[in-house]
């Protein structure tokens, strides 16, 4: 008996993750609906296009700013006073 538990506990660790996975997906169509699949996938590629372009945007921005950080020069020094008279 014990060795049945244990086959049976092992299918449905194994199990699990394929049905936690397909939930998602069955949640997203509408059973009455022919098109609502295409429709669901239409809207999620919306998105991550905007993510994209958005990310894109971001990075692009930061890459500016890098950019120019790295071409300023340092300021220079100040002036060293060179003998003559100081102070009059």
């Amino acid at each position: 008996m014990p060795l049945a538990k244990s086959l049976a506990r092992v299918a449905l660790a194994a199990a699990l993750p394929l049905a936690l996975s397909a939930a998602p997906a069955l949640a997203q169509v509408q059973q009455g609906n022919p098109n609502a699949a295409n429709e669901s996938m239409s809207s999620m590629s919306t998105t991550r296009s905007l993510q994209q372009g958005s990310t894109t945007q971001n990075n692009t921005t930061m890459m500016n700013i890098q950019r120019s950080q790295s071409t300023t020069p340092p300021p220079a020094p100040a002036p060293i006073p060179r003998g003559g008279s100081m102070g009059r």
